[in-house]
């Protein structure tokens, strides 16, 4: 399977080569804006390591729990998230839901563009920030 990301009008015009060349039938799938880097996928698992340093829960934990505050919202903006979402592990109680998410088997974070992951991030640093809990800012960020 082939990804691309594209930026440029110039990488857009190789795209439409390399599709021209391909045998048919074939499906594409076209995402508005980047995929998550690699830098912000590091730094977001690193606040969860932090924020069970600084209070009393595990980093599977602090991740389900800021799944759930701040990446669902994002999420279920998909129709198709949403519905999948709200009948199955949405009837869990709230401790289950956050035990889900932190599993990784509905994928929030994996499946959120960089706009969408930065949004995430930024809401969670202001909410941790107010509430004393300190998470590292990278310096080309501050």
């Amino acid at each position: 399977m082939a990804q691309r990301t594209i930026t440029t009008l110039d990488q857009a015009k190789k795209l439409v080569d390399f599709l021209t060349g391909l045998s048919v039938p074939y499906t594409i799938t076209v995402r508005e804006g980047k995929v998550r880097t690699l830098s912000q996928n590091a730094l977001l698992h690193k606040w969860f390591g932090e924020i069970a340093k600084q209070g009393d829960l595990s980093a599977s934990q602090a991740k389900g729990q800021c799944h759930h505050e701040y990446g669902l919202p994002i999420r279920l903006r998909d129709p198709q998230f949403a519905w999948l979402w709200n009948n199955s592990a949405a009837k869990l109680d709230y401790e289950k839901r956050c035990a889900v998410l932190a599993s990784g088997q509905f994928q929030i974070s994996s499946k959120m563009n960089t706009k969408e992951l930065s949004e995430y991030m930024d809401s969670m640093h202001a909410e941790y920030n107010q509430r004393g809990i300190y998470l590292t800012i990278p310096e080309d960020q501050a």
